[in-house]
């Protein structure tokens, strides 16, 4: 889900079936990890557990900040007006029901609502949407906001997000004697003590690894109940520069994918899983192939060939590419090959252009009910059509799940030019900068959900796709901005991070 850099690649409208199809570039296949794919020049969800406050299991990807059991969804907008103050930012929360996301009666909370700690000031840009999980133990989803190496936890209640908050101190504490980094978070229970913890980069001052701050975490203090450090360089000979949570190994236990640093002694990039246990990480499977160094690159967990363990995709728009890796007993799977995809892989619509993004947003989410997770694939700089009028105006891809992994077969793009999107693609749109898929009405049928945030001179806007038995259609889509949940409409970049 990130922004930057120039598109020209040519878009086509199919107006019948209400899609863009772009042309794939023959011959040329998806590839293994590691290998050069041809051509080449980084939290979304199925459905609702259902469980009850505090029961959420291992992996379960849909926010809940209300403990309803309808999921829920926020947005940031890093750059809109809070009072007078310009450019302070706020987040917003929107929560599902049996009639779908109320928009009506969306949180939205600033530095300026009591109880979020620190006050808005111009340019303050208070807006990352992390990641979410049960941080405090209290049977409510807690929603957990990263910027400019700062962390922060709005508090979930029955009443949702109201603007209680606490700062995560970054510096060394009694508990956690090393200072976190930041880029890439994780939130979820590497541990398995039924309280999710929170996982990023971070040093002892000597050396630099894995940081887990172990909950539950203090409302007050911010600190956690216990931490683990790793220096991945010294037991992993891995450098750490990503981190991405979630259950690979299937044995209920979130467990830390450390993603993106150079393989020390054979300067090539690589990655490995940390397993999850109840005494700390345990060294599980590693591959080569992530970019060496990708702090902040967008990722998501599903279950794509429904083997029973949850596989990662990340997203890395600076290289036009996502990597799928499929989860096993050790972390990795012994029988499905990890792998990337481009617009330049067989199957995938579109041309391979530097400055697409392709891969600034990913989502998992069964969109076509046959029980396989598909992807959900934001292309954020993609031109829609006219280079003139529609450049970087934005794209997204679904690729879907099968009993082999992901398929190419049946892959369809959208734009705003599709039949039926609301709006249109113009110029610095940057529609599919972030991506979720969620149930928020728990009807059997997942939404998937599309930031664009340079929509209307950057005040942003997100869009609502229905899926079904066929997949994802434009048909019946809808779009919402911060105007429409009561919020104030002067500046925004909503829909530039979202979460559910």
């Amino acid at each position: 889900m990130r922004e930057r850099a120039l598109t020209m690649a040519a878009v086509c409208a199919a107006a019948v079936l209400g899609v863009t199809a772009m042309a794939p570039v023959a011959g040329a296949a998806p590839v293994a990890v590691g290998e050069k794919a041809v051509g080449e020049k980084a939290v979304g969800a199925v459905t609702a557990t259902g469980k009850a406050p505090g029961a959420k299991s291992a992996g379960a990807q849909d926010a809940d900040f209300n403990g309803d059991g309808y999921p829920d969804f926020a947005t940031g907008a890093h750059t809109a007006t809070v009072g007078a103050v310009k450019r302070a930012g706020v987040v917003t929360v929107a929560y599902g029901s049996a009639e779908g996301l109320k928009l009506s009666s969306a949180s939205i909370i600033s530095q300026a609502t009591p109880g979020v700690p620190g006050d808005p000031v111009d340019d303050g840009k208070w807006r990352e949407v992390g990641s979410f999980g049960d941080m405090d133990g209290d049977g409510y989803d807690d929603l957990v906001l990263n910027w400019a190496e700062r962390f922060m936890v709005l508090w979930g209640s029955a009443d949702g997000i109201t603007g209680a908050g606490t700062a995560i101190p970054v510096g060394k504490t009694s508990a956690a004697p090393t200072t976190l980094l930041g880029g890439t978070v994780g939130v979820g229970d590497v541990n398995g003590d039924g309280v999710d913890d929170f996982v990023t980069r971070g040093h002892d001052g000597l050396t630099y690894g894995l940081s887990v701050r172990l909950g539950p975490m203090n409302r007050t203090t911010g600190t956690s109940a216990g931490a683990w450090f790793r220096n991945t360089g010294k037991l992993d000979k891995q450098s750490t520069s990503a981190v991405y949570v979630g259950d690979l190994t299937g044995d209920g236990v979130d467990d830390v994918t450390v993603g993106g640093g150079v393989v020390l002694g054979n300067g090539k990039p690589g990655a490995l899983v940390l397993k999850g246990t109840a005494t700390g990480l345990v060294k599980g499977g590693t591959f080569t192939g992530l970019h060496w160094y990708d702090t902040s690159y967008p990722s998501a967990f599903g279950d794509l060939n429904k083997d029973g363990y949850q596989d990662l995709v990340t997203g890395h728009a600076d290289q036009n590419k996502v990597y799928v890796i499929y989860g096993g007993p050790n972390g990795l799977s012994d029988t499905v090959k990890h792998r990337s995809y481009s617009q330049a892989s067989t199957g995938v619509p579109g041309i391979e252009e530097a400055g697409d993004k392709f891969g600034s947003a990913v989502a998992m989410g069964d969109t076509d009910q046959d029980g396989y997770d598909d992807v959900i694939i934001g292309a954020s700089y993609e031109t829609a059509s006219d280079p003139a009028t529609t450049s970087q105006s934005g794209a997204f891809t679904v690729l879907r799940g099968s009993a082999t992994g992901i398929t190419t077969t049946g892959a369809v793009t959208f734009t705003q030019n599709s039949k039926s999107v609301p709006s249109t693609s113009e110029n610095e749109d940057h529609f599919g900068a972030a991506a979720a898929v969620l149930d928020s009405d728990k009807d059997g049928s997942p939404e998937v959900y599309v930031g664009g945030n340079g929509e209307d001179g950057y005040k942003g806007r997100v869009w609502t796709f229905p899926t079904g038995p066929t997949g994802v259609t434009a048909t019946g889509s809808t779009s919402f901005h911060l105007g429409t949940l009561g919020g104030l409409t002067s500046g925004g970049n909503f829909g530039y991070r979202i979460a559910g």
